[in-house]
């Protein structure tokens, strides 16, 4: 596990991604009762590398070699994951990742992914809540 600015700890490597083209982007999100509370669970990616995930936990930071999501099953609907297909946001889909930083005080934990044209998507995990917002 590598350590970046305490408190915030990155758990596998960063993929190979800086420069390359994406070209989908999944979110699943988690629902209680219709409303969700945890906006980006986890996020998904494909590069010309392949398929990645990007998720937090506690004061860590995890990247992850994936298959393309599918759609969650859930035993219910009043606690439901749902796959949000996003591969259609401007300036993201057929822009090149540019940068990824990494931020985290002792209660949250980030990272922000800035594509070229300016775009940036901002993850921002809550630990005291284990709920990650997300900023497109």
């Amino acid at each position: 596990m590598d350590q970046l600015d305490p408190p915030c700890y990155l758990n596998g490597d960063q993929p190979p991604i800086i420069g390359c083209v994406c070209t989908a982007f999944y979110l699943v999100q988690h629902q209680v009762d219709g409303e969700i509370t945890d906006p980006a669970n986890v996020a998904y990616f494909k590069f010309s590398s392949g398929w990645v995930r990007l998720y937090f936990e506690g004061n860590t930071i995890f990247w992850r070699g994936s298959e393309q999501p599918h759609e969650p099953v859930n035993d219910g609907h009043s606690r439901m994951l749902v796959l949000a297909n996003l591969s259609e946001m401007k300036g993201v889909i057929e822009s090149a990742l540019e940068s990824i930083e990494y931020w985290g005080t002792s209660t949250e934990v980030g990272a922000n992914l800035r594509f070229a044209g300016g775009k940036e998507l901002s993850f921002r995990h809550l630990g005291n809540c284990d709920a990650t917002l997300f900023n497109g």
